[in-house]
C-alpha cells in the first residue's frame, strides 16, 4: 500500500507541474493541457468538415472546451492522486464522524474531492500528522490551482481579443481585395506612409506571435462565428503584403528596412504556429524554403500588378527575385500546413486570379 501513497504523490507533482506549465510559464505547455487541445480540436475540426452548415458552430465550441476539459482534467487527476495517498491511511489516521463503515477507495476519494475543492464537509477529519500535512498540501495545491485557472481564463479572453483584433483590421484593410492590392493603396500614400504601414504592420504580428507563445491552448483554437475573425485569411494576406513589400523595396531601397522587418514578423509567427499546432513535417520544410519554378512566376507578377497600379520602373528583373521567391515558398508551405489543420479551404492568393 506504501507504494499506492508514492504513486498518488508522483501523480499529485505531475499533475501540479503541468497545471504550473501551462498556466505560469511563458515557454511551455503541459502534457495535459497539449493532448486536451489536440483531441479537442482535431474532432471539432473532422465533425465540422463534415456538417458544412454547421461548421462554424462546431469550432465555435472548441476553444471553450479546451478550456474547460483541461481544467477538469486537473481537477480530476488531482483528486485521485491525493485520493491514492489517503487511501492507506484512511482507517487509522482519520477520524470517521458517520457511520461508514470499513472506508475503502471511494471514501478516499470523496475526501479528496472535498480537500482539492476546499469545500472540507468534516466527516473524515484526519487526526495523525501524516493525514494532517497531506490534507494540508491538498487543499493548498486545489486552492493555487482554481485561482491560476480563474486567472488563466481571464488573460485568455484578453489574448484571444489581440488575435481577433488583427484579424479584423486585415479584414477591413483588404475589403475583399487581396494583401498586394492593400500594399498598393498604402504605396500610393507616399513612402513615408507605407514605412509606417510596415512597421505598425509588424508590431502587431509580433504581438500575435506572443499570445501564440504565451497561450497556446487557446490562441487559434477559440474561433468566432463570424468568418472576418478566422485567422488563416488574415494571415494569407499578410504573406501576400510581405511579397509586395519585398518587390516594392527593390525598386524603392528606402522601404527595404521596414519591408525586411515585417517579413522577419511574419516568419518568425508563422514558426511558432507550425511548431505549436502543424506538426514536424510543416516546420521541416519552413526550416529550408527552396523556391520553385511557380515562386519564382509570383514574384515577376506581384511585380507586374505593382507596376501596373503604381507607375513602377520596368525592370527586366528584380536584384532580390531569389530572396523574395523563398519568402513565397514559406508562405505557400506554411498555408497549406494552416488551412490542412483547420481542414479549410485555400483560397487563391491575389497574384494568382479569383
Amino acid at each position: 500500500m506504501v507504494l499506492v501513497s508514492v504513486l498518488g504523490l508522483l501523480l499529485m507533482l505531475s499533475v501540479t507541474c503541468d497545471a504550473v506549465a501551462t498556466v505560469l510559464h511563458p515557454d511551455a505547455e503541459g502534457l495535459v493541457a497539449r493532448s486536451a487541445r489536440k483531441a479537442v480540436w482535431r474532432s471539432a475540426a473532422v465533425t465540422g468538415a463534415r456538417l458544412p452548415r454547421g461548421e462554424r458552430r462546431v469550432l465555435s465550441l472548441a476553444g471553450p472546451l479546451i478550456v474547460a476539459l483541461t481544467f477538469v482534467a486537473w481537477i480530476g487527476l488531482l483528486t485521485l492522486g491525493l485520493a491514492l495517498v489517503v487511501w492507506p491511511i484512511l482507517e487509522e489516521g482519520f477520524e470517521i464522524q458517520t457511520d461508514l463503515g470499513s472506508p475503502g477507495f471511494l471514501d478516499a476519494l470523496y475526501f479528496a474531492g472535498g480537500t482539492v475543492t476546499v469545500l472540507g464537509y468534516g466527516d473524515l477529519t484526519p487526526h495523525t500528522p501524516p493525514g494532517q500535512m497531506v490534507s494540508l498540501v491538498g487543499a493548498a495545491i486545489g486552492f493555487t490551482l482554481f485561482t491560476g485557472m480563474a486567472t488563466y481564463a481571464i488573460e485568455v479572453t484578453g489574448g484571444v481579443s489581440t488575435r481577433n483584433r488583427f484579424a479584423l483590421s486585415v479584414h477591413d484593410g483588404t475589403r475583399g481585395r487581396g494583401g498586394v492590392s492593400m500594399f498598393a493603396e498604402h504605396l500610393s500614400g507616399g513612402v513615408d506612409d507605407t514605412r509606417a504601414q510596415c512597421r505598425g504592420w509588424a508590431q502587431t504580428l509580433r504581438e500575435v506571435d506572443e499570445l501564440v507563445h504565451r497561450y497556446p491552448l487557446v490562441a487559434f483554437t477559440y474561433r468566432s462565428r463570424r468568418p472576418e475573425y478566422d485567422p488563416e485569411p488574415a494571415l494569407r494576406h499578410m504573406a501576400e503584403m510581405v511579397v509586395a513589400a519585398l518587390v516594392a523595396s527593390e525598386h524603392e531601397p528606402s522601404l527595404r528596412t521596414s519591408a525586411q522587418g515585417l517579413e522577419q514578423a511574419l516568419t518568425r509567427l508563422q514558426r511558432t504556429i507550425a511548431r505549436t499546432y502543424l506538426g514536424g513535417e510543416v516546420v521541416r520544410g519552413l526550416r529550408d524554403p527552396r523556391p520553385t519554378e511557380h515562386d519564382l512566376r509570383v514574384v515577376s507578377e506581384v511585380e507586374r500588378l505593382l507596376a501596373g497600379r503604381l507607375d513602377l520602373p520596368a525592370r527586366e528583373r528584380v536584384d532580390g527575385r531569389e530572396q523574395v521567391a523563398a519568402t513565397v515558398r514559406h508562405c505557400r508551405v506554411f498555408l497549406d500546413g494552416l488551412h490542412a489543420w483547420a481542414r479549410t479551404e485555400a483560397p487563391p492568393h491575389e497574384w494568382e486570379g479569383r
